[in-house]
């Protein structure tokens, strides 16, 4: 929330996501394919997929919640994250590290 109004903006939730799956993608070994098509891990194949991501995932949230003006309250992003968005975008569930198995 840049301008601390309590609400976030269609791009702040795009920043969010983005920066979920960079981290995400950056840490997996098996990053092969793209909605199904055999994928490289050269950088321009790698971004094309956080961004493909990115945008499929945030249109999820705003097609669900439909808020006006494009601003939501995190609130609100997190009430239908736990209504049924996991079964959206359940990879967000890994920002928690707790729930990573470390060896």
């Amino acid at each position: 929330d840049q301008d601390n109004d309590s609400l976030v903006t269609k791009q702040e939730i795009i920043f969010f996501v983005q920066s979920a799956l960079v981290i995400l993608i950056g840490v997996s070994s098996s990053f092969t394919h793209l909605d199904g098509t055999p994928t490289g891990t050269d950088a321009a194949s790698v971004a094309r997929a956080i961004n493909a991501g990115t945008e499929w995932a945030t249109s999820q949230v705003f097609d669900a919640l439909k808020p006006r003006d494009d601003k939501l309250c995190f609130d609100d992003f997190a009430d239908w994250y736990t209504k049924g968005g996991y079964q959206s975008i359940p990879w967000l569930e890994l920002l928690d590290l707790r729930k990573w198995v470390l060896t």
